[in-house]
C-alpha cells in the first residue's frame, strides 16, 4: 500500500508556541489556518484550512461575490485596530485564504468567505494578466515578483520605475487609468531592440504590455503590445 487515508483534511492538527484565541489567522508557510477554538501556548489543537464559511475582518477595499480573497497579515481592518491583519482582494504580497461569497465593499468590517486549502496565487491569477498588482505611486518601484496589471493613478507629473523582470515569460500590463498628469516610467532593461528604457503616459488609456524574455541568460522586458504609449532611451 503506497498511502493510507487518515482523514479529510478539513482540519489539521496545531500546536501554537503562544496562546491562539478563537477566530485568530494563522499563517502556516502558504497556507492559511483559522483557528475554530482557543488555543493554549504549547497544547494540540486544530486549525480549519479548508471548508467552512467565515466572517473575517476586511481591509478598506471592494471585493466581488466569487472573487479570491487574500490575507493581509499586517492589514488594516475597517473599524479595528491598525496592523493586526484584514482579508483583501489584493493578491500581492498576500496569501490567498478563500472565496468571497457576499459582495464587501469599502467600508465594511467583516467579509464572508468560503475557506480553500490553497496556497497563495502569486504568478498566476487564473491568467498571468488577471492578477492586481497596486500602484506604488509617485516616485516608487511597481513591484515585479508576479505576473498582473497595475493601473496607474496620477496626480500630477509622476513618475515611477521598474526592475528587471524576475522570470522568464513573466508578463505586465501597464495602463494610465487616472491622467491628473503625465507619468514616466523607467525601466531597468530596454523594452525593444531599439533600446528604449523610458516610458511615458501622456493620456487616459495609454497601455503597454511587457514581456520577459531571456537574452542570452539575462531577463529583460519587451513590448508585446503598446497603444498610446511613448517610448524613449534616456541614458
Amino acid at each position: 500500500m503506497k498511502a493510507r487515508f487518515i482523514h479529510d483534511g478539513l482540519s489539521i492538527d496545531y500546536t501554537p508556541a503562544t496562546d491562539v484565541a478563537a477566530g485568530d489567522v494563522i499563517e502556516l508557510g502558504e497556507w492559511i489556518g483559522i483557528a475554530k477554538l482557543d488555543i493554549a501556548a504549547g497544547t494540540l489543537g486544530a486549525l480549519a484550512v479548508a471548508g467552512g464559511v467565515f466572517d473575517v475582518q476586511h481591509a478598506a477595499d471592494a471585493i466581488e461575490a466569487h472573487a479570491l480573497v487574500h490575507w493581509d497579515a499586517d492589514g488594516d481592518p475597517v473599524g479595528g485596530t491598525a496592523g493586526t491583519g484584514a482579508a483583501t482582494a489584493t493578491s500581492t504580497g498576500n496569501k490567498a485564504m478563500g472565496v468571497c461569497l457576499v459582495a464587501a465593499t469599502e467600508t465594511d468590517a467583516t467579509v464572508r468567505i468560503l475557506k480553500l486549502n490553497s496556497p497563495a496565487i502569486t504568478n498566476n491569477h487564473y491568467g498571468p494578466l488577471n492578477n492586481a498588482i497596486a500602484d506604488p505611486g509617485d516616485g516608487e518601484a511597481i513591484p515585479v515578483t508576479a505576473s498582473g496589471f497595475v493601473n496607474i493613478v496620477t496626480a500630477g507629473a509622476e513618475t515611477r520605475t521598474l526592475a528587471a523582470p524576475t522570470f522568464d515569460s513573466q508578463q505586465l500590463r501597464l495602463n494610465l487609468k487616472t491622467d491628473g498628469g503625465d507619468c514616466v516610467l523607467t525601466v531597468a532593461s530596454a523594452v525593444n531592440a531599439t533600446g528604449n528604457n523610458t516610458l511615458t503616459f501622456a493620456e487616459e488609456g495609454d497601455v503597454i504590455v511587457l514581456y520577459a524574455v531571456d537574452i542570452d541568460g539575462t531577463l529583460a522586458w519587451r513590448a508585446l503590445a503598446n497603444d498610446g504609449v511613448a517610448l524613449s532611451t534616456v541614458e
